[in-house]
């Protein structure tokens, strides 16, 4: 065998194995090409005596002008007479044939089943793949005949008040909510904003799963649905301290971060305040304990922390034991003044009195001066009434 034999030899097979395993469009011997069924959809349940479509999309890929058409039957069987039959369409090369074909439910409820079948034609007779390097060239759906579809709202939280048209409804134990509705009737759904719980704990609404962020929303079924909402917990942090105003509550994401920062001080009340008297922070205590001005902290519970404040007297240290003595003194000058004044005169010549209140003349018998009333006493050492 000469080298030129050999190489015609390894040609012709590698040939055959190109032939044998492309799975193109050419694959198989006197076959127009790949015509096959890419979509078939509709519905998933409509009500009795409705209307309701259904799309079928044929794609192809032929090597030479080709005529299709799309058949709908009734049933899971291409078995007696279509329900739908499509025209004849010439195609060349690539690409897709779509139709969309109208239907009325029967007026029974149950399930309707549908067949579609795609149909080349070739050397006289309609044909169609089964495989699935051509084809397939069929498809199937079922749609349920209901005027009823199921709701399933799952929230994942139990005890939740949940409004649905016009019924008020609770979640089970498992945090859900089933309802039967009319096919295609709008309902109002209306869930809880916020639900809090007397540990100072709470929920929040965060959205539905479908993107939808509002607690109100209105639902109209085709088909039986599942809508889930989500809530995430939230802890209440409570600052306390005996200063007014510096107290406050802030409610906080379950594992997120807490920032608290005290102030540098707090003024006092008069008349502290008038001599520079401030309250000044000292440190924070309770489920958080630390000296730091500012503190942070994982929110993994409800939390209360104590901000503690120490007085600064400022100037009043000084000024008020002065204030005191000032004051001490003065009393004792206003005592000795009131003593002298209330001396009483002795008039020697006469051997009249005077009253030491009102300055009139008094007689030495007198117990109480007839001018001013005041009690009158006599005094052996000056032999005088004071």
């Amino acid at each position: 065998m000469t080298l030129l034999s050999a190489w015609k030899g390894t040609l012709i097979v590698f040939i055959m194995m190109f032939s044998l395993f492309t799975g193109g469009v050419f694959a198989q011997d006197q076959t127009p090409g790949r015509v096959r069924i890419a979509s078939f959809v509709g519905p998933r349940q409509v009500a009795p005596d409705t209307a309701f479509s259904l799309s079928l999309d044929v794609e192809y890929e032929v090597r030479e002008a080709t005529t299709i058409r799309a058949v709908i039957f009734e049933g899971l069987l291409n078995l007696g007479t279509p329900l739908w039959q499509s025209d004849n369409a010439s195609v060349a090369g690539g690409g897709d044939k779509v139709w969309t074909v109208n239907f009325t439910a029967p007026a029974v409820e149950g399930t309707i089943q549908f067949s579609a079948y795609a149909y080349y034609f070739d050397n006289g007779a309609w044909k169609s793949y089964n495989d699935t390097v051509l084809g397939p060239g069929y498809g199937q759906i079922a749609i349920k005949v209901s005027r009823y579809a199921v709701l399933e709202v799952d929230l994942g939280v139990a005890g939740l008040a949940v409004a649905l048209g016009n019924s008020s409804n609770t979640t089970t134990q498992a945090g859900g909510l089933n309802a039967s509705l009319l096919v295609g009737t709008p309902y109002q759904l209306s869930v809880p904003s916020e639900q809090e719980y007397q540990n100072s704990t709470r929920i929040v609404f965060s959205g539905w799963q479908d993107g939808n962020n509002q607690t109100l929303r209105t639902v109209s079924l085709t088909e039986d649905t599942q809508l889930v909402g989500y809530y995430r917990s939230q802890y209440l942090l409570r600052v306390t301290s005996y200063q007014s105003g510096y107290s406050y509550q802030k409610w906080y994401d379950a594992g997120s971060k807490a920032t608290v920062q005290d102030v540098s001080f707090v003024p006092t009340s008069w008349p502290l305040a008038l001599f520079g008297g401030k309250y000044v922070f000292s440190d924070w205590s309770g489920d958080v304990n630390s000296s730091s001005s500012e503190i942070s902290f994982a929110m993994n519970s409800p939390k209360t922390i104590h901000a503690n404040f120490s007085i600064d007297y400022g100037l009043s240290i000084l000024i008020f034991p002065l204030i005191v003595a000032l004051g001490i003194i003065g009393e004792i000058v206003l005592l000795v003044l009131r003593r002298k004044r209330a001396q009483t005169i002795l008039e020697p010549s006469t051997g009249t009195f005077t009253c030491p209140n009102c300055g009139e003349a008094v007689e030495k018998e007198w117990v109480h001066c007839i001018h001013c009333g005041r009690s009158l006493s006599f005094s052996e050492d000056t032999d005088a009434r004071l």
